[in-house]
């Protein structure tokens, strides 16, 4: 087992549980379609929500015990090291792929909040 194929593992992890934030997201987004502004509005937040709950999480893995990860289990052959380095090696991993997420979801919710803007409220008749 490698670093490289423990970061893939990661990576893997963290992306499944965006994908299920993300079907959520759209899921709301979809309920609010009749109003597009609500529906984007609406779904910048969430998605801002999850980028500071993938931040957390990046923030805590180092001290999470690598046992209790989901990635720990995806490990078929694990790496003969002493508990303190593969604590730093997972946790480290772990910490990585979170922040580089989040990164990524609060770009995503930036730009949403953007065409938010521009889609603007609709002007009431009359």
């Amino acid at each position: 087992m490698t670093y490289g194929d423990i970061r893939r593992y990661a990576e893997l992890s963290v992306r499944r549980g965006c994908g299920f934030a993300l079907m959520a997201i759209v899921t709301a987004m979809v309920g609010f379609s009749g109003e597009p502004w609500i529906a984007v509005r609406c779904g910048a937040v969430f998605v801002l929500i999850a980028a500071v709950v993938l931040f957390w999480k990046g923030w805590t893995a180092r001290s999470r015990n690598y046992r209790h990860t989901e990635l720990w289990l995806m490990i078929e052959d694990a790496p003969a090291l002493p508990r303190e380095r593969l604590q730093s090696l997972i946790g480290g991993i772990l910490a990585e792929v979170y922040f580089s997420h989040a990164r990524v979801a609060a770009y995503v919710a930036v730009a949403m909040c953007v065409i938010a803007v521009v889609v603007g409220r609709p002007s009431p008749p009359g």
